[in-house]
């Protein structure tokens, strides 16, 4: 997931606001409190581990979908219900649903303020993985209506057009596959890089996200030339 200074990252989170619309990356959600074990809540969750498996992305709390407008704020949204958002309780109430592993699920909440209302409304960031995907814990997980909202043992993922699914379908497979293979190379790309630099090869690694590895590799194998 790409990082931003301070300054693009304020950028970003305004353009959430005054320009909505759901992509691959962003969602939107209605202006509901954020409580313990309700439904609003758990499927929030599903939405951020799916995410989470899909590369990362940002959940915009307090908008809802009008058919003609698209995406507005929504009346009933509040500071107070924005005050609910911590990151802390976010974070806890989502890993531990999850399975216990070497990595943790990192999600952040960003409280902004709208320029035109001057409510501040929720902005969830959430991490994608970095070596292995998130799976459910094995107990099923109902919610304050008795409803079944996150099964158990489940993989989670984003499909395009922002649905969150139990992984099942071959594309599903394809794109988690292709996610994975990519953090792989990039993890190798930084670990040559390191090992090259440790070697008295001052190189860097430009784009490894864009370029194919072989690519990369021609062209540190002629810097490594060029500098003996």
């Amino acid at each position: 997931m790409e990082t931003y200074d301070p300054a693009q990252r304020d950028a970003l989170y305004q353009s959430f606001l005054t320009t909505p619309g759901e992509r691959g990356s962003v969602d939107y959600k209605a202006s509901v409190e954020l409580k313990s074990g309700d439904r609003f809540s758990l499927r929030l969750f599903r939405h951020i581990i799916g995410m989470a498996n899909s590369g990362g992305g940002w959940i915009v709390i307090g908008y809802k979908e009008d058919k003609r407008q698209g995406f507005v704020p929504d009346p009933s949204h509040t500071n107070a219900i924005c005050q609910s958002y911590d990151t802390t309780k976010l974070s806890k109430g989502v890993n531990s649903l999850l399975r216990t592993g070497t990595e943790t699920l990192n999600v952040y909440v960003n409280q902004t303020k709208h320029p035109n209302n001057n409510l501040t409304y929720p902005i969830i960031q959430v991490e994608g993985f970095t070596k292995s995907p998130f799976f459910t814990k094995g107990d099923p997980k109902a919610d304050d209506k008795g409803q079944l909202t996150i099964s158990p043992g489940v993989l989670y993922v984003r499909r395009p057009g922002a649905e969150t699914v139990a992984l099942s379908d071959p594309s599903d497979w394809e794109r988690l596959i292709d996610l994975c293979m990519q953090l792989r190379r990039d993890e190798f790309l930084r670990q040559l890089e390191d090992l090259l630099n440790r070697m008295g090869l001052r190189v860097t690694v430009s784009a490894p996200t864009i370029i194919s590895s072989d690519v990369w590799m021609d062209e540190m194998r002629r810097r490594a030339i060029g500098q003996k």
